[in-house]
């Protein structure tokens, strides 16, 4: 989906981060919807459209159309050919993903390994999830570990249990995030049964210790003591040494315009207590960080 270089909040140090597309999941609050689909996908920014009609010439499917109401574009019909992209003169149009040889994809991640060295940094693999590419991603952590780079994997836990634990033999540290302690609540969010997440951490888990749990505070779903709690008590059954907290991003719904999409949580009211109010929980020996 994008290799960000210079990254400095996805994990210590001056970081690549590369974020891989296609995910299983279906959370409520997701702030990358485009990450969803593992398929490139036409992105559509309106306020950069002049409404000059140049895509709708060159549409073969006759997607676009200028009227009264301005440009409007049948997105669910779009098979992503890519040829509007090209013909729109002020990037209202963009190509969300595309297809890289791990070659290329390895060059670029280690082009800034002086960086690294120097700061403490690294390579991030997140996504969309890193699982539904679980055989490209193991190949380029071993290429990544070859070479003596700090890499974090990010990860939801859902996917192939084979990968995640492929994952371990190189990753200097996985980022697993930890949603709703509560099934019933997980299924309405998020979708799947979380049963197969739990298992992929207690399994990968028996195979390394260098595991951060990682909570998104989503107001009146996530954050609320009962929640953060099992998160601790989690964390500690299974003698992790750090938490990290992740306030709402308030903006996360400005991606669904890009994809013709409501945000599901439009709504959202503000958070009744600071991030700061679950420190005082009791965490026992547990490092909680809370990342903005």
């Amino acid at each position: 989906m994008d290799i960000d270089h210079f990254a400095v909040h996805d994990g210590p140090g001056i970081r690549t981060s590369i974020f891989f597309k296609g995910c299983p999941l279906r959370c409520a609050w997701c702030h990358s919807p485009e990450s969803q689909s593992a398929l490139p996908q036409v992105l559509y920014t309106a306020a950069r459209c002049i409404c000059c009609g140049k895509c709708v010439g060159v549409c073969p499917k006759k997607l676009h159309r200028v009227d009264r109401e301005g440009h409007v574009f049948s997105q669910d019909e779009c098979d992503s050919c890519g040829i509007c992209v090209k013909a729109c003169p002020r990037n209202a149009l963009n190509m969300g993903g595309k297809e890289r040889p791990l070659e290329e994809v390895l060059e670029e991640a280690v082009s800034d390994e002086v960086f690294f060295r120097h700061s403490g940094g690294g390579v991030t693999l997140t996504g969309g999830e890193v699982l539904m590419q679980g055989a490209f991603v193991t190949r380029l952590l071993s290429e990544i570990k070859k070479r003596d780079i700090h890499t974090i994997v990010e990860t939801s836990g859902s996917g192939s249990t084979e990968y995640l634990l492929s994952f371990a033999d190189s990753a200097s540290l996985f980022y697993y995030d930890f949603k709703l302690a509560d099934p019933d609540k997980f299924r309405s969010y998020i979708g799947p049964n979380p049963d197969l997440i739990w298992n992929n951490l207690e399994q990968l888990r028996r195979k390394t210790a260098s595991i951060v749990l990682r909570l998104p505070l989503i107001p009146a779903i996530t954050d609320n003591e009962e929640n953060i709690t099992a998160l601790y008590k989690l964390a500690g059954e299974l003698k992790l040494s750090h938490v990290h907290l992740l306030p709402y991003n308030y903006s996360a719904g400005a991606k669904y315009e890009w994809l013709g999409k409501a945000y599901p949580l439009v709504h959202l009211e503000k958070a009744v207590q600071s991030p700061e109010e679950f420190l005082k929980l009791d965490h026992g020996n547990i490092t909680v960080e809370i990342i903005k």
